[in-house]
């Protein structure tokens, strides 16, 4: 079984914030950690205006906690610049050579340009359905997307299931 499709490059920035926000991996520090951390920075600048009276100690602590606002502003801000990554890189990302996944036997086949990846389907956690495709989701907290519509090969509803039934296979 086989499906081909070209990726756009708002599959791979939904992709990316998937993966980044709920991939898994320190997922409430990626959502929560970077305000946390600028709102603290902030109230610790406010107290110790408030509070120290020493100058080369206020400076000291207003210091740190700039340090930790601007910490947290790097977190907060670091999809936004990896989205813009993903942007400035586009064409060499996509390309103009379609996406192919295969299922071969116990494996699922993922070839992209001149590049290919054997993963096990015992690798795969789970299996996604949304609206607009499905997502697999790999014990290594990567998303491969396989999109509904604008397939150049292959459907989607009867690759997912094939997929399905070789995952359910393999389990047992």
């Amino acid at each position: 079984m086989r499906i081909a499709f070209m990726p756009t490059l708002s599959d791979l920035i939904e992709s990316y914030l998937t993966t980044h926000y709920s991939g898994g991996v320190q997922t409430m520090r990626r959502l929560a950690g970077g305000p946390v951390i600028l709102l603290l920075g902030a109230l610790t600048i406010i107290a110790v205006n408030a509070w120290v009276v020493a100058y080369f100690l206020r400076a000291l602590l207003i210091l740190v906690g700039g340090l930790f606002a601007l910490y947290g502003l790097w977190l907060t801000l670091t999809p936004v610049l990896n989205m813009f990554l993903l942007w400035l890189r586009r064409d060499e990302l996509l390309g103009d050579q379609p996406t192919i996944l295969e299922i071969k036997d116990d494996r699922l086949l993922l070839i992209q340009g001149d590049e290919s990846l054997e993963l096990p389907l015992a690798q795969i956690k789970s299996l996604q359905h949304r609206a607009h495709g499905t997502w697999l989701l790999t014990e290594s907290d990567h998303l491969i997307s396989i999109p509904r519509d604008g397939l150049l090969e292959g459907d989607h509803d009867a690759f997912v299931n094939a997929l399905e039934v070789a995952m359910a296979y393999d389990a047992q």
